[in-house]
């Protein structure tokens, strides 16, 4: 796990880690949002990113040899509104949407039969009283619990993953757990797709780094197994394809400083 040293923060499970990200040619960098840059908030727009992660995203994008995107499973524009208009690649709605900076924005859509599943599910969840607690998205449906006493939330997710699990997969949709909720969404891509190809883009001697906190973001980590390296915030006590941990997302501030201080001027 990480932890601060005097020289800065260390990997104990990745000794060389700053070593690696200092000496390599080129560089990868995939975010999260919520539960990395932001501290998660009950109402979703009210979820801002740390005090100092807006300046330390534009410093990033700045270094040539540092390619950064934001991948996130809320709509682009939302992210691109919180983080005020980053210079940087914004993924969207877990891969449905991608604008590169200075691109074009590119969005998939989900197939007929995953947007009938999704209209049916969502009927039925609000049949149920879930409808104030419904965000929906262009693929996927969100039952936030966030603000429920634990029990509770508990107990609405476990229903609806064991309800609705079964039927979502007649409609090439998914039921996915997520810090705070539960995601239908569209089972045929993900954060791992699509970050699988902004690397493809990437040279191939790139030095690939995704920070991310939940399930959603276990498809990112497990593409970078053995191409390079996942770190995950906090720590769930449940199985991870992450290689170590940030602790929250003041942690994540931090690193993203190192990554700054390791990849300037003064330390080439």
């Amino acid at each position: 796990m990480a932890n601060p040293a005097k020289n800065g923060m260390e990997f104990s499970t990745i000794p060389d880690f700053w070593r690696q990200v200092r000496h390599a040619p080129t560089r990868f960098l995939g975010l999260d949002y919520d539960g990395t840059l932001a501290p998660f908030a009950i109402e979703p727009m009210q979820a801002a990113p740390l005090p100092g992660i807006v300046d330390l995203l534009r410093n990033l994008a700045a270094d040539p040899q540092t390619k950064v995107a934001i991948i996130s499973g809320r709509p682009v524009d939302e992210v691109l509104t919180l983080l005020a208009n980053p210079p940087v690649t914004v993924i969207g709605n877990h891969g449905f949407e991608l604008w590169p900076y200075d691109g074009t924005r590119v969005v998939r859509q989900p197939t007929p039969e995953q947007l009938q599943g999704l209209f049916e599910i969502r009927g039925h969840l609000q049949q149920r009283g879930y409808g104030p607690m419904l965000e929906v998205k262009m693929a996927s449906l969100a039952l936030h619990t966030r603000g429920l006493e634990p029990v509770t939330a508990v107990a609405v997710e476990q229903e609806v993953l064991t309800e609705w699990g079964a039927w979502a997969l007649r409609y090439g949709l998914e039921c996915r757990w997520f810090n705070g909720g539960v995601e239908i969404r569209c089972s045929d891509w993900n954060k791992g797709h699509a970050l699988s190809d902004l690397l493809a883009l990437q040279p191939d001697n790139v030095f690939a780094v995704y920070i991310g906190d939940d399930e959603t973001d276990e498809d990112a980590f497990a593409v970078l197994k053995n191409r390079g390296i996942g770190l995950k915030v906090g720590q769930s006590g449940k199985p991870t394809a992450a290689q170590d941990f940030l602790p929250d997302c003041a942690a994540v501030a931090d690193f993203l400083r190192q990554w700054l201080a390791v990849t300037g001027p003064a330390e080439k």
